[in-house]
């Protein structure tokens, strides 16, 4: 399989998705954090974050972070709710997990 495809893992068959389009720099950007954990009074993801946070900022001149909600049961899809947010956001690093 070549490095420039992605297997959904909640798709019903294994199907070639592309991957998403990546900005070529973050400087400047503006990224969203997203808390997906399962049990978000955990604060486990917001513990992951707050090192992505760390990491890029020391990286990137004049990134900004939001922190984005994102409840577990949306009346959007996935991939609807994702475009909304490429409307906003450079990227989106999501916690997920229980």
């Amino acid at each position: 399989m070549s490095d420039q495809t992605l297997i959904d893992p909640t798709a019903p068959a294994a199907q070639r998705v592309a991957k998403a389009e990546r900005p070529a720099n973050l400087d400047g950007a503006r990224i969203g954090l997203v808390d997906g954990m399962l049990n978000p009074s955990g604060h486990w993801g917001q513990g992951l974050l707050d090192g992505v946070e760390r990491y890029l900022t020391s990286r990137f001149e004049g990134t900004s972070f939001s922190r984005v909600s994102r409840p577990q049961l949306t009346p959007n899809p996935p991939d609807i709710w994702a475009e909304q947010m490429a409307d906003e956001y450079a990227a989106l690093v999501i916690a997920a997990g229980d």
